[in-house]
């Protein structure tokens, strides 16, 4: 249902906004805002999801740098078997790298590799139930996305922005129960990157 919302979001900036289109968006930074959506590949760890403002520099056709900081913070379930709040998981990689940008006519499709440290933080959550003994910590990491992203130019300085990806990202977790039990590594903040937004070309 989620994926949904943000694929119907995505539609409505495109057509909403679709006229005019020019070869590719001017200027060389972007401000504006995006959905996204990280969609976890670990069936106990939540989907990650947002909005928020995007800065970004604008892609031309070849070679060039490319960033990435894809933060979320998602759920953890209890590996205890407890159904109410458990946990949460904060990630905040910063990652950087190379991309390839390819232009056909309003249309810039970009090729990219980021990489770089994660840190992360697990906490319990407010309403999880448990003794002093109790902990829960989670290692900083390393994280590698590749991915493609598009560009479609609608004025100049418009343009609507999308971005698929998958984020490799496996910190180690470990949490002790309040009777001594322990469990490590059992979550992966392995994710499906998906986003779209539209940018302003400042200049």
């Amino acid at each position: 249902m989620a994926i949904r919302r943000h694929l119907v979001l995505g539609l409505i900036l495109f057509n909403g906004l679709a006229t005019g289109a020019a070869a590719q968006t001017a200027g060389r930074i972007s401000v504006g805002v995006s959905t996204t959506i990280n969609v976890t590949t670990d069936g106990d760890v939540g989907t990650g999801k947002g909005i928020g403002p995007l800065v970004r520099l604008n892609p031309k056709p070849g070679w060039g740098p490319a960033g990435a900081f894809n933060w979320f913070n998602a759920d953890l379930s209890n590996p205890g078997a407890g159904s109410g709040d458990f946990a949460k998981l904060r990630v905040r990689p910063l990652m950087a790298g190379i991309s390839y940008s390819i232009e056909r006519g309003p249309l810039l499709t970009s090729y990219s590799v980021v990489a770089g440290p994660s840190f992360n933080r697990a906490r319990f959550a407010d309403g999880f139930v448990r003794s002093g003994a109790a902990a829960i910590d989670a290692d900083n990491s390393f994280a590698v996305r590749p991915g493609v992203g598009v560009t479609y130019t609608l004025r100049d300085r418009v343009a609507v922005v999308g971005f698929g990806g998958y984020l490799i990202n496996r910190p180690s977790i470990v949490y002790r129960a309040s009777d001594g039990t322990e469990f490590r590594d059992r979550w992966s903040a392995d994710a499906l990157v998906l986003s779209v937004g539209v940018v302003y070309s400042l200049f």
